[in-house]
């Protein structure tokens, strides 16, 4: 794919990310480079990524930092419909996944605002928002190595990052209900609630559509399988078609 990207591209998209990271607002960034921006594709975006990691341009924490903003800016390329998938497939499992905890924490970032009178429902939020781990497991340890087998693994390194920083944020989360620090739990929901949007978008839009373009269909019902065995955490999927 980079030889079809070529340096021209890369080159532009260096630029873009860039001034994105020096802080130039977002919005005019998307309006300079919105034709460009439209003409990558998800696949696209995350092949540059990996490449500008691979050659030194960026290293990987920069990109860590650089995506939540350049996110915004893309915007514009990036507002177009999320995959769609039967409803047993994995991708589609993960996407009804990702609205559960949004609720989730949308719900606990609300409730947050009433401090201790809602201490025990807080509580069982945040507890329900722990129990979402298999979600990032079947991410880690299926997906994300099957993108690496096709050649895509910065973006996917990028994600496992930013489940990191989710996981750091409900627990400190945990620790300030435990604490009855009801101002630092409303502080941490904000910022989950923030974080997971940013996160689920970013997989929505670009790391999921760049899995079904690269994974080959046969290897779907192979990931499904593995999914099944580690077990799934807020949606209960109808199982995959049967065989001829």
């Amino acid at each position: 794919m980079s030889e079809l990207l070529g340096n021209d591209r890369k080159h532009t998209f260096r630029e873009l990310l860039r001034r994105a990271h020096a802080g130039e607002p977002p919005e005019e960034l998307a309006r300079e480079y919105g034709d460009f921006l439209a003409s990558l594709t998800p696949a696209e975006i995350a092949q540059l990524e990996q490449e500008l990691v691979r050659e030194g341009v960026l290293k990987r924490e920069e990109l860590l930092k650089v995506c939540d903003v350049h996110m915004a800016a893309l915007r514009a390329a990036l507002e177009r419909s999320e995959p769609t998938t039967p409803p047993w497939h994995p991708v589609h499992i993960l996407m009804e996944e990702h609205k559960h905890q949004l609720a989730l924490a949308d719900e606990l970032r609300k409730l947050s605002a009433e401090g201790e009178a809602a201490s025990q429902k807080l509580e069982e939020l945040t507890q329900e928002l722990a129990e979402a781990e298999s979600h990032y497991l079947r991410e880690e340890n299926v997906l994300f190595p099957y993108l690496e087998k096709h050649g895509i693994s910065e973006p996917p390194a990028v994600m496992w990052m930013e489940h990191d920083r989710i996981r750091g944020l409900k627990k400190r989360l945990g620790g300030a209900l435990a604490a009855g620090d009801f101002s630092e739990v409303a502080s941490l929901a904000l910022a989950l609630a923030e974080t997971l949007a940013a996160h689920f978008a970013k997989e929505n839009k670009i790391l999921f559509p760049t899995a079904l373009r690269v994974i080959g269909e046969a290897e779907w019902g192979a990931i499904r399988a593995e999914f099944d065995q580690l077990g799934y955490c807020c949606h209960t999927p109808p199982p995959p078609p049967a065989g001829p």
